[in-house]
């Protein structure tokens, strides 16, 4: 499925491996970095090959060159697994130490993740000198900034996964120098920046590419990235900061919330007759094997050996104590596989992960941003503001798509433990849950308080070092300018 066998490839992992790349600084009063040589590409493109690179990083994006599990299997990971969504199920030791905050710097799908996610920026970052200095005129400059903007918007969106995973990043904009053995060690050798750094680095690419992004909200192919994806990314990072600013939030949610619509049936959108609907702002698109596949529900579903991101009792019990069937069996299906399990012990009554529901044909796309996720986030800008009516207005909004009634909440304090329960519902496994805990302070207190099927606490005695990964081990060995988080 992934192609490692052309010298291409193999340059271009080596160099996202190592962290092969220079930084520029950001414009801020902050020193972030170290400054390394300013390289571009000699290589002139034309028009279409243009095109034909903005394609490669979409298609690095949606997992193929770079990265399908860390954009969506450990995305559900590292968003539903470490979380009270779901146990790590299967025998995966990668998974397990992960769901029982054990893991450790050699963890492979942190190894993994990291490798990734710089190979995704590392693709990004040879394609846009690229196609900066493209001089064809079939390429308009309107067309060439629409490209940019998605470009540098898929950077971000990147960045945005990872500081929220490991705290301080090196910060990489430029491709690799490869002039001469000594500047590509020297280039290898990136320090990390400080999260505020990150962001700031992340805020100037959204701020570019909603500039220049399209306008449209293309119908027909939501993989685009489009000013309301831009917009959405721009809300959930200023929700995200380590001082949120709720009027951003605001501001930048209601930019993205006349252009779409909530599907009117919650099934609809795990169908596969729905792609590229109404409600959905950033979609990868999954054709089926004759194109391109998702192999990923294949992971969750099926007999013959025991799947992983098993969902949890909490989880089950809270769309049951929520009367919410509606989201439970879209989300969930219970099956008689015949596995022993440590936590659910009900023979013919074992729950599997089954939004994604085609593990065959690979036809299931996966949705990186949604308008459900950006009307709970407008109702907790609204709460934040201390605006309950309106922050109620748009959960019975979500809860109504479902058959649920009006929210009760009517504090503040109230209001917000409604809006995360109803993220929760709506998003589970999404890759959302662990991220919405640790932005709302919840994290240790909900995750130390998990128990099982008996009533018995779970005994994670998460710790607050342990709200970010360890810095793999492989890229400590590599680059000694990189520093290990606390704890670790």
């Amino acid at each position: 499925m992934k192609h490692k066998n052309s010298l291409t490839y193999y340059i271009l992992a080596a160099a996202s491996m190592l962290l092969i790349a220079s930084c520029s600084k950001i414009l801020d009063t902050k020193p972030i970095t170290q400054t390394v040589t300013n390289t571009t590409s000699n290589a002139v493109v034309s028009a279409s090959q243009a095109e034909d690179l903005l394609q490669g990083e979409y298609t690095s994006e949606i997992g193929y060159s770079y990265g399908l599990e860390f954009n969506v299997l450990d995305r559900i990971t590292n968003g539903d697994v470490w979380s009270d969504n779901a146990y790590a199920g299967g025998d995966n030791a990668a998974n397990i130490t992960i769901d029982l905050f054990k893991a450790n710097s050699l963890n492979d799908n942190i190894r993994r993740d990291w490798a990734d996610a710089y190979g995704i920026i590392g693709n990004i970052n040879i394609a846009i000198p690229q196609i900066q200095a493209c001089s064809d005129p079939a390429l308009s400059a309107t067309r060439k900034a629409q490209i940019l903007g998605e470009s540098r918007f898929m950077r971000a969106f990147t960045y945005f996964d990872m500081v929220r995973l490991f705290g301080p990043l090196p910060i990489i904009l430029q491709p690799a120098d490869l002039s001469n053995s000594e500047n590509l060690i020297k280039s290898t050798f990136v320090v990390r920046s400080s999260v505020d750094s990150v962001y700031d680095a992340i805020l100037q690419d959204l701020w570019f590419a909603k500039d220049n992004v399209q306008d449209d909200n293309i119908p027909s192919n939501k993989m685009v990235v489009t000013k309301g994806a831009v917009n959405s990314i721009l809300a959930k990072v200023y929700a995200s900061m380590p001082t949120p600013n709720w009027d951003s939030v605001a501001y930048y949610c209601d930019k993205v919330i006349p252009d779409y619509s909530l599907l009117p049936d919650f099934n609809q959108l795990w169908d596969n007759n729905h792609k590229n609907n109404s409600e959905s702002i950033w979609e990868f698109n999954y054709v089926g094997w004759s194109v391109i596949g998702n192999w990923i529900p294949s992971q969750f579903i099926g007999g013959g050996w025991k799947k992983f991101s098993t969902p949890t009792n909490d989880l089950v019990n809270t769309y049951i104590t929520e009367g919410d069937s509606v989201r439970l069996n879209a989300s969930i299906t219970f099956v008689d596989y015949g596995w022993d399990d440590p936590y659910w012990k009900n023979p013919g009554h074992y729950p599997i992960l089954s939004k994604y529901n085609d593990p065959n044909n690979g036809t299931n796309d996966f949705y990186a941003i949604r308008l459900a996720d950006i009307l709970l986030l407008r109702a907790e800008a609204y709460n934040n503001n201390n605006d309950i009516s309106h922050a109620a207005d748009l959960v019975n909004e979500v809860r109504h798509r479902v058959g649920l009634p009006n929210t009760t909440a009517s504090t503040q304090s109230d209001m917000a433990a409604a809006i995360a329960k109803e993220r929760r519902l709506e998003l589970a496994f999404e890759g959302q849950r662990r991220f919405d805990l640790i932005r709302t302070g919840k994290a240790i207190e909900v995750m130390n308080a998990q128990k099982n099927g008996a009533g018995n606490n779970l005994n994670y005695n998460v710790q607050p070092y342990q709200l970010v990964y360890p810095i793999p081990q492989e890229q400590l060995d590599l680059n000694p300018k990189l520093t290990q988080n606390p704890g670790y």
